[in-house]
């Protein structure tokens, strides 16, 4: 499964089970799968 470089990746809940946001659309990730995934945090502009 790839997200892109340029997908915009939202946290919505969790800690074991993650629930994210990807351009939209809602998955759920366990621990292992999310901890894989690498992500860089971008200013918002405010």
């Amino acid at each position: 499964m790839g997200f892109g470089e340029d997908s915009l990746i939202t946290k919505v809940s969790g800690t074991q089970t993650i629930l994210c946001q990807v351009n939209g659309t809602r998955i759920a990730l366990n621990h292992d799968a999310a901890r894989k995934i690498l992500v860089e945090q971008v200013d918002d502009g405010s």
